[in-house]
């Protein structure tokens, strides 16, 4: 992977990470207390284990491309 490959997959991985944390607050946003302690449970195991696979892609190009 050249330096440019690896910058390129890097950002689409921080686009990635965003758009997780994105996902997660528009799950939980607007909801009343109840609702809220019933849903934010699964949204943050969902956001977790997006973040989980984003840090092994994130690893895996700089093992495989880091100058």
């Amino acid at each position: 992977m050249t330096f440019a490959a690896l910058q390129d997959a890097e950002r689409e991985l921080e686009v990635r990470t965003h758009a997780a944390w994105t996902t997660y607050s528009d799950e939980l946003r607007g909801l009343d207390r109840i609702a809220y302690d019933e849903a934010e449970p699964a949204a943050w195991e969902q956001l977790q284990a997006t973040l989980g696979t984003l840090a092994e892609l994130r690893a895996t190009a700089h093992a495989t491309g880091a100058p």
